[in-house]
């Protein structure tokens, strides 16, 4: 149920609290919810409105935040950017510009509030199967992470987009609709708008069955990593003998590497490049020139790459 004491089970409500406002539905029922709170024990509570120059109206929804902070009596930072997709893309761009912000205003303890809900579950998962991620990528988006010094929180991680849009009715509430979100050039909104409304109408409520899958397998990867640090600590690390992975099944080889990399602060690689990492250093003979590397299309993380020297794997930045 969308209340305010599904707030007050996810949030620290002792600690700064920042809502992400774009003032489309979700963040607005978010942030209403929040001056409900607010309204019978004072928080320390601030939201930030993003402006990502993006489209004509951008002004006009700055202004709309503006105007719904000031009725709420809640202060509103607002930041205006300039995105450059950098070859990734504009989505992945304005978020990686986002979170910058994101982490440059959170200090210790400190929570930043986003609203997705379990239909952005679904999708997020979709779009990684479609890209072809590992067992870890299925996990979907976290609850809780930190963020620089401090957290970011998703309380409605649980809730359907039906739950909150009649929120928003019962309480009259006006957001802004992004007119972009019905532009299905981007893979996102081709999934919500096309493929998603097709998949619920033969399978009702159907992000909640994904979710459920998530969570399942989010706790089993939990398990697994531990399980697999606590037999092979020696091998996870940036520098890896060629000589002692041979010696482990072929499916804990891949885990290694996979953890090895992740722990090397870079973007773990799909499939088909760990294929090739397995083909070019274990099932030939490497030599110094031997190299592989990888990026993510979306540029959410650091490039990677490993080469060959004398007899270990050595991992790194790109």
């Amino acid at each position: 149920m969308l209340t305010e004491d599904l707030i007050k089970e996810k949030v620290s409500l002792d600690s700064k609290i920042f809502v992400a406002y774009s003032g489309g539905p979700d963040s607005s029922a978010l942030l209403h919810l929040l001056a409900r709170i607010n309204d019978t024990q004072e928080l320390n509570l601030q939201a930030i409105h993003i402006n990502h120059n993006l489209s004509k109206k951008s002004l006009m929804w700055e202004n709309h935040c503006k105007q719904v902070c000031a009725k709420l009596k809640i202060n509103l930072i607002t930041e205006s950017i300039k995105v450059v997709s950098e070859g990734g893309g504009i989505e992945s761009a304005s978020r990686r510009a986002r979170y910058k912000i994101f982490e440059n205003v959170l200090e210790d303890n400190d929570q930043m509030l986003l609203a997705h809900h379990s239909d952005d579950v679904a999708e997020t998962i979709f779009m990684r199967m479609l890209r072809g991620t590992g067992v870890e990528g299925i996990e979907g988006p976290k609850q809780e992470r930190r963020i620089g010094n401090g957290k970011l929180i998703r309380p409605f991680l649980s809730i359907p987009k039906t739950e909150i849009k009649s929120f928003l009715k019962e309480n009259k509430i006006n957001f802004i609709e992004d007119d972009s979100n019905q532009d299905n050039k981007f893979d996102r909104n081709f999934l919500r708008n096309n493929i998603f409304p097709i998949l619920e109408k033969r399978w009702k409520g159907f992000p909640n069955r994904i979710n459920s899958m998530a969570s399942i397998i989010g706790q089993r990867n939990s398990n697994y990593a531990k399980l697999i640090h606590h037999e092979y600590k020696d091998l996870i690390g940036n520098e890896i003998e060629i000589k002692k992975l041979k010696e482990i099944p072929s499916s804990h080889v891949v885990d290694i590497l996979r953890y090895s990399i992740k722990k090397s602060k870079v973007a773990v690689p799909n499939t088909k490049i760990m294929k090739e990492i397995i083909k070019t250093f274990l099932d030939s003979n490497p030599g110094t020139k031997s190299e592989v590397s990888w990026s993510r299309s979306d540029k959410e993380e650091a490039a990677g790459k490993i080469k060959y020297k004398k007899g270990f794997l050595l991992i790194s930045k790109k």
